[in-house]
């Protein structure tokens, strides 16, 4: 655990003293933007392949320097086949520019090798902005987004992972809308909890005349709890 605790505070160390030398100042000019991503995740495990998350997300924008506002997202999945389950979720986003509501629905499916874990996960996604602007009319946008993801888990307490994940616009200007790739390490710190440190490079083609570039820090704490039915009595115990 020492070791754990040890590790966390080298990532974070490094996050913010390559923050700090290599974001750059935002500007139209220079469409490039550096943001800090973060939360807390409650996700609880279900009997016969059930599941629920409570996710929260705090964003911060402009060089980390602008809090933009915030994220929740209430999910579900259930496991219809031992590899893969279907997934929906529901995010509330209260920001700036206004109030946006997004509904997903998908499948994942995953198959491990050894320290390895591979997954595959494909959504649909709808999603309505209510802007603050009393003149702009409100915008409803569908998205389709595949995301590939390795997994590596050196020893109990460390997971490593990468993913990428294009997202595509129903009838965007672009074929790819915005594309999201991630680095980064899950680290036990207490039982049943994770600290997740992350990085993603995140180019965005969606508009018509330049293209922008959001890198992305984060992290998020993520405490799992495993509700199982008892084979005595019936009830549902949390499984230590």
């Amino acid at each position: 655990m020492k070791n754990n605790f040890r590790y966390v505070t080298y990532v974070i160390v490094f996050l913010v003293v390559n923050t700090n030398i290599i974001f750059a100042q935002t500007s139209r000019t220079d469409p490039n933007d550096n943001q800090g991503w973060f939360g807390a995740k409650l996700k609880v495990d279900l009997p016969s392949g059930w599941g629920a998350s409570l996710d929260y997300q705090a964003r911060f924008i402009n060089d980390v320097n602008m809090y933009n506002g915030s994220y929740t997202t209430v999910g579900a999945t259930k496991k219809i086949i031992k590899h893969v389950e279907l997934q929906a979720d529901f995010r509330l986003a209260v920001v700036e520019k206004g109030t946006y509501y997004r509904g997903s629905f998908g499948f994942e499916a995953s198959k491990g090798f050894g320290d390895f874990d591979f997954g595959l996960r494909m959504l649909v996604q709808n999603q309505l902005q209510d802007f603050n602007d009393e003149y702009k009319d409100n915008q409803r946008e569908g998205y389709w987004r595949v995301r590939l993801e390795a997994n590596y888990a050196p020893t109990d307490g460390i997971q490593l992972y990468v993913s990428t994940e294009p997202i595509m616009k129903f009838g965007g200007v672009r074929p790819i809308d915005n594309w999201r790739n991630s680095a980064g390490v899950k680290i036990k710190v207490a039982k049943r909890t994770k600290l997740n440190l992350f990085y993603m490079y995140r180019p965005d083609y969606a508009k018509s005349s330049y293209n922008r570039l959001f890198q992305v820090v984060g992290l998020n704490l993520d405490y799992t709890l495993k509700i199982k039915k008892s084979n005595t009595g019936g009830h549902y115990l949390i499984s230590k």
